[in-house]
């Protein structure tokens, strides 16, 4: 028996994980053309840390939780997922690989991008990823001039309270949001304490407000006042992916036409399962799918039904900075901020090292 997992991040190895408890007698493989794990809820405090520090290679992880790596990169569609299930086997450079059952965990691809001629060409957050990319966060940093911050996400908010703890005080900057608000599935009392810090810090927020482009020292906005051009030193985007998810069902079952597609299953980002009380594009939805669906494989080879996944959100923790956060746990009602949900966020990213060690804590929750 093998299974496949495509993506090497928070779902791909939180699946492989389980399936090594569930199925201890499979074949299991990871295909990620990189040679390491990166941990992308962190990619914001480059700033202050080398991009090493977010590292783990793949090489050590496989031999700890017993998967073969496959330095390779696959290209997918619902067309190819098709083929795979109707085959058996995908496409691996000049070889095939057979499967049982594959695992599609990869996240979605960012927005393309127009090639910008500007000294100072807008930076996007995937490029955090890369030494260039981090190079130019630093520079934004560092530039007196205003800096901008398009997308107010989990992602752009940390980056805007990680430049404002790097920048000279009062250096100006802002933060662009297509919405009306800033976190709207959180907590009201969460969301007050994320505006109060940003009106102390004096960024200057625009909601209902798109971006258009940026070049040559300036911004271009689209907002409710009409077209906008203004200083810019320099810009981050973190607007996040635009291509559209697969759907699957409430096990984790990729779907075409409503209809399971036989031995494909997705987790991660790159999917949206149907009829689940919980699906945010976060690292806990990634490493909790990529879990359930695991036991969903382990049940569908057996013969049986996998179950639906019914899980609720379990917390939530925004960093604020160097040395702060805030966020809830187990409750939306139980809000913690300061040093006490810094400790609490620490003590999460803690239990995913503990997985990248060989040691899965997640199923005590």
């Amino acid at each position: 028996m093998r299974i496949v997992v495509v993506g090497g991040g928070y779902a791909g190895l939180a699946c492989l994980a389980r399936l090594a408890r569930v199925l201890p007698d499979a074949e299991r493989h990871l295909v990620d053309p990189g040679r390491w794990h990166l941990r992308r809820t962190l990619l914001h405090e480059t700033l202050r840390r080398p991009l090493a520090d977010l590292h783990a290679g793949f090489g050590p992880i496989a031999r700890r939780w017993d998967f073969r790596h496959h330095a390779v990169a696959v290209r997918w569609d619902m067309a190819l997922l098709r083929r795979w299930s109707q085959q058996g086997r995908l496409r691996l450079g000049r070889k095939d690989l057979e499967f049982d059952a594959l695992v599609l965990a990869t996240g979605l691809p960012g927005p393309k991008r127009p090639r910008s001629r500007s000294k100072t060409p807008p930076v996007p957050l995937e490029s955090l990823a890369t030494g260039a990319g981090i190079r130019a966060y630093r520079q934004l940093a560092a530039n007196p001039g205003p800096a901008w911050v398009v997308g107010a996400g989990a992602s752009g908010l940390q980056c805007v309270f990680e430049l404002a703890a790097a920048r000279e005080r009062g250096a100006p900057l802002g933060l662009v949001e297509a919405s009306g608000t800033i976190l709207p599935a959180e907590p009201a009392r969460l969301r007050r304490v994320v505006w109060r810090r940003l009106e102390r810090l004096g960024v200057d927020v625009r909601l209902d407000t798109r971006y258009q482009g940026a070049g040559r020292g300036r911004i271009r906005l689209l907002g409710p006042d009409g077209a906008e051009s203004l200083p810019a030193g320099g810009v981050l985007l973190c607007t996040g992916p635009t291509a559209r998810p697969v759907d699957a069902d409430a096990a984790g079952r990729v779907l075409h036409r409503g209809r399971a597609l036989p031995g494909i299953f997705a987790a991660g980002d790159c999917a949206r399962w149907r009829d689940v009380p919980f699906d945010a594009a976060t690292a806990q939805t990634a490493v909790r799918k990529g879990r359930h669906v695991a036991e969903s494989v382990a049940r569908v080879l057996a013969g049986d039904e996998p179950e639906a996944w019914d899980a609720q959100q379990l917390g939530y923790f925004l960093s604020l900075g160097p040395g702060d956060a805030v966020g809830w746990l187990f409750s939306r009602a139980a809000m913690v901020k300061g040093l006490p949900a810094v400790a609490a966020r620490e003590a999460i990213e803690a239990r995913w090292d503990l997985l990248l060690a060989g040691v899965d804590s997640f199923g005590a929750l």
